[in-house]
Order: C-alpha cells, then sequence, then structure tokens
C-alpha cells in the first residue's frame, strides 16, 4: 500500500510543485502529469540503482550526490515531455526534487518504513 502511495504522491507533487513554488511554471497538466509518472517510474526502478552505484561518492560528498541525482531526474524527465513543465534554473529543479524527497520519506515514516533493518 505504501508503494502505490508514495507512486501517487509523486506524480500529483509535480503539477502541486508548480502551484507553489515560483521557478517552477506548468505549462500543460497532462505533461506535467506525465512527468510525475515517469518520475515515479525511475525513482522506483533507477534511483536505487544509481545509489548503489553512486555509493562511494556518496559518502565522499556527504550524501549531496543523492541530492544533485534527484534534481537531474527531475530536470531530465521534465525535458522528455514536451509542454510539460518549464524551470527557471536547475535550482527549481532541485527544490521540486526535495519537495517529493520529503513527501515520500513522510509516506515510509507513516508506514513504519524506517523501521525496517
Amino acid at each position: 500500500m505504501a508503494a502505490i502511495l508514495r507512486f501517487l504522491l509523486t506524480v500529483a507533487a509535480v503539477p502541486a510543485c508548480s502551484a507553489f513554488l515560483d521557478g517552477v511554471e506548468l505549462v500543460e497538466m497532462q505533461g506535467a502529469l506525465m512527468v510525475g509518472v515517469i518520475l515515479a517510474a525511475v525513482y522506483t526502478v533507477l534511483r536505487p540503482v544509481a545509489r548503489l552505484i553512486l555509493s562511494v561518492l556518496n559518502f565522499c560528498t556527504l550524501g549531496l550526490i543523492n541530492v544533485a541525482v534527484d534534481a537531474w531526474l527531475v530536470w531530465t524527465a521534465a525535458g522528455l515531455v514536451e509542454n510539460s513543465v518549464r524551470f527557471e534554473n536547475f535550482w527549481w529543479a532541485l527544490a521540486v526534487a526535495l519537495v517529493i524527497n520529503v513527501a515520500r520519506s513522510l509516506v515510509d515514516g507513516m508506514s513504519g518504513g524506517f523501521r525496517r533493518r
């Protein structure tokens, strides 16, 4: 159930961020939802692999590489879908990535995901 909620929250986060963040412009709602679907799929499949591959570099940068990778994923997903979402610059993509990560962490916390070993 938590996985479905994380997926839906990721899809909804992109259009929601455009309403609250000044540097994120929603061009078309269908495109923004498609960006959310792409992000949810990437966060579910590719992100764990990327974190595993970059684990040594992540240790050296005190976790900042994960933040940069997440922002790059958001920036790239928006670039894949035409007429979806526009970011003023990379920092706004980083802000969206942070919002998505906080929302996903809250779902994990509510579902007991932090207690797993």
